[in-house]
């Protein structure tokens, strides 16, 4: 009798316990939008932020990622002098809306991702697992310091930047800047 109590719970813990992980855990949240948004036909894009460069072009842009469709246009910006833009669902496995590659004289400038406000938190965990620790004051370099409001990540090429925090109405969004974009974006020494 006992036995067969024990066989029933187990049962019941494995018919219950990936519903509860999925409805309940951030991480099953994250997964099963993911699997939703992939089940509406919505585009799935990775990329390495820690090795993107200013290399990348266009034309290579649109090899490697051959089955997105992308709107391209030629368009002056504080990025670049063109841009590509993609609806997607997810970016690196987060669930997302859109993407927009800037190009300066035919290379990458920068990279901007809107990507759904729930999730900011587990995106800043992401970037902290592939990036490592956010770049602090005493290494700030190229740009000028941060404002409290963002945090960045060097990367080998560039630079990442997200806000801290989001407000209710603030647009989710992550950047990528290249060395270029970074150097034009520098204040000037008092």
């Amino acid at each position: 009798m006992l036995l067969e109590l024990y066989k029933k719970l187990i049962l019941l813990g494995i018919v219950i316990g990936p519903i509860f992980w999925l409805v309940f855990t951030d991480d099953g949240q994250r997964r099963s939008d993911s699997v939703f948004l992939w089940l509406k036909g919505e585009n799935s894009i990775e990329f390495n932020l820690k090795e993107l460069d200013a290399a990348l072009t266009e034309t290579e842009l649109k090899t490697v990622y051959p089955d997105i469709t992308w709107q391209c246009e030629t368009r002056e910006t504080s990025f670049g002098d063109r841009l590509c833009l993609t609806l997607i669902g997810t970016f690196n496995g987060i669930p997302a809306k859109y993407l927009t590659l800037f190009f300066a004289d035919q290379r990458i400038s920068a990279l901007k991702l809107i990507y759904h406000p729930g999730y900011h938190k587990q995106l800043q965990g992401q970037l902290l697992q592939q990036l490592g620790d956010a770049e602090d004051e005493s290494r700030a370099a190229v740009t000028a310091p941060a404002p409290e409001s963002i945090v960045r990540w060097r990367t080998n090429h560039g630079e990442v930047v997200v806000k801290r925090k989001l407000t209710e109405d603030e647009e989710a969004a992550l950047f990528w800047l290249s060395p270029s974009r970074l150097m034009s974006y520098r204040q000037p020494d008092s």
